[in-house]
């Protein structure tokens, strides 16, 4: 029989969070449909299953009967954990901060409102109640979820690979080097030092990037080692880059991980 998500007219991004968590991990509702219902709490009779109510209805993943400690989703991701449905490893770490997040936000308890505006749950909420629109606000919902839990994974990835990193004394100060297809900009502001060589060898590209200092000096070392790599300043004076997603064609350097790491060193 086919399967069916309930939950009601205009979903909020909890409502939406918990059919992305069934649709993405429970296998006998990968395809289920989505219906939309005005919303109510007595519908639990009417669970089955194969028809199953989320944030609405009264029922098993509805939070409104459990007070103001939990949400839909997080109901939903306790459920599928307690199956056995959702994977070990990066992806169930990562999952984890998703739905403490999602349900910060819909238990009012989230840190920071300064820029509501602009965030995913006032995006994806047209305020309209159609089913229409209901239906678009969670693909698009769904497919955010989607991207927010690949960035989760990647952080997680890099503080894996963080713990492999290369700490040395530069003219900069105290610098690090790490290999990692995942490691950017981002994570390692958050480190507190004072140049950072990142070297993905996926491409492969190389980025140094120091958060205050000018390293002019270590693109002009770069250029006259390997010429032939298309090296590039940042107008900023922060960063030198050669290669990255943003720019396949590039023309990668020839110059190793330990040859990057000595020219940070003497530059």
């Amino acid at each position: 029989m086919a399967k069916v998500l309930v939950t009601h007219i205009n979903p909020h991004l909890d409502d939406i969070c918990g059919i992305w968590l069934f649709k993405k991990f429970h296998p006998q509702f990968k395809d289920a449909q989505v219906e939309f219902i005005s919303a109510s709490h007595d519908k639990a009779g009417q669970e089955t299953a194969d028809r199953v109510f989320v944030g609405t209805g009264g029922g098993r993943f509805d939070e409104h009967k459990e007070g103001l400690d939990t949400c839909a989703g997080s109901l939903v991701y306790e459920y599928l954990k307690e199956q056995g449905f959702i994977p070990s490893g990066l992806t169930q770490k990562a999952l984890e901060k998703l739905v403490s997040w999602n349900k910060l936000i819909d238990t009012g308890k989230a840190p920071n409102n300064q820029f509501d505006e602009f965030s995913i749950q006032s995006f994806i909420r047209t305020k309209a109640n159609s089913n229409e629109t209901s239906q678009k606000s969670v693909a698009l919902g769904r497919e955010i979820l989607d991207r927010v839990l690949k960035v989760l994974k990647r952080k997680e990835q890099s503080l894996l690979d963080w713990e492999k990193r290369v700490e040395f004394e530069s003219e900069f100060g105290k610098s690090y080097a790490v290999i990692s297809e995942t490691v950017d900009r981002e994570f390692v502001r958050e480190q507190g030092r004072d140049l950072f060589l990142m070297y993905n060898p996926k491409y492969p590209a190389v980025q140094f990037f120091a958060p205050e200092a000018d390293i002019e000096a270590i693109y002009k070392k770069v250029k006259e080692l390997d010429p032939k790599a298309d090296w590039f300043l940042h107008q900023s004076h922060h960063m030198v880059i050669c290669g990255s997603s943003s720019a396949p064609d590039s023309k990668p350097t020839k110059l190793s991980f330990e040859q990057l790491i000595e020219v940070a060193k003497s530059a």
